[in-house]
């Protein structure tokens, strides 16, 4: 059996001003540790290499991403801005034997404030329609979709962000919060050396993604990233036995299930240099001169007589 994972201790944050209710000082809830041994608990999840049961607390787990979009508007209480995303996908791993693949994991995005934003919002999700809330309801509609009497581990890219942002909400962390995995950390435990954004790490894993820095969106690709990480951080261990081989290939074809609207990041890329360049260009025909601009159209006639003169 796997030891009891290691955590790593994040410094909080400087706490905000304590709330008070008839005399009664509230403070925001501490906090959660970040596992640093992210990689060991995920194959203990997955029962990848474990020959003995795991460790209650890593029993059944729901994998659950959290991604917020304007970070810095609920830290401030939504005091100057109320525009907000937050995203959460959900996988229960008691089910990856049960179901098809594609139907695992869940994806929701929420939406506060301006009409702009949730546009915006509703415009970029590509997992389902974007549901719109209030600002007062942020913290209890996360408490809504995390299911009761289950072990819980939150997952990021970043997470110590995100973690701030649900102790900016007074949020209250599940009793059962098995744990906090950070997928960059993760990466780390994989390819030893890891300072990339979500983007560069998808690219890495051959992970398809699309419309980034969209709450749902990131929450849902970061849980993709993590399986993969999983499955490519026991891959190189190389102990298969039947059941691994069997949970790989389901944790595999989660992260590659096809994506809606989907778009090659590469594609993209150059359509969007083309796009400048071509800008560049009508800005620059703009500072031509009268005589200039008159060589130029000779000589395209010139070439457009030349080829019909050939055809």
């Amino acid at each position: 059996m796997l030891i009891e994972p290691s955590l790593l201790k994040v410094d909080p944050p400087i706490a905000p001003e304590p709330m008070t209710k008839k005399g009664i000082k509230l403070m925001n809830p501490a906090v959660p540790c970040i596992a640093k041994n992210g990689l060991n608990i995920l194959h203990e999840i997955f029962g990848l290499g474990v020959q003995t049961p795991p460790t209650p607390n890593l029993s059944d787990v729901v994998l659950i991403a959290i991604d917020f979009e304007n970070i810095n508007t609920i830290k401030s209480g939504f005091a100057e801005k109320r525009d907000c995303q937050i995203g959460l996908a959900i996988l229960d791993t008691k089910e990856i034997h049960r179901q098809a693949p594609n139907t695992l994991v869940s994806t929701y995005n929420l939406a506060t404030g301006s009409p702009f934003n949730l546009r915006k919002a509703s415009e970029k999700f590509i997992f389902g329609e974007t549901i719109t809330i209030s600002t007062a309801d942020v913290a209890e509609r996360i408490q809504s979709y995390i299911p009761p009497a289950r072990n819980i581990v939150f997952v990021g890219y970043g997470i110590i962000n995100d973690l701030q942002a649900l102790q900016a909400l007074d949020f209250q962390f599940p009793a059962l919060l098995s744990s906090v995995l950070d997928t960059s950390q993760v990466a780390n435990n994989v390819f030893e050396i890891w300072g990339g954004s979500l983007g560069d790490l998808l690219l890495k894993l051959s992970c398809s993604f699309n419309r980034l820095h969209c709450a749902g969106n990131d929450a849902n690709f970061t849980l993709r990233a993590l399986l993969l990480l999983a499955s490519e951080g026991f891959t190189r261990q190389q102990r298969f036995q039947t059941e691994d081989c069997d949970t790989l290939a389901i944790l595999r074809q989660i992260s590659h299930d096809p994506i809606p609207c989907w778009t090659d990041p590469e594609v993209a890329a150059l359509e969007k240099r083309e796009k400048r360049r071509e800008k560049s260009r009508k800005h620059q025909s703009k500072t031509w001169s009268k005589e200039k601009q008159a060589e130029i159209r000779a000589a395209r006639q010139l070439t457009k007589e030349r080829d019909m003169a050939f055809s």
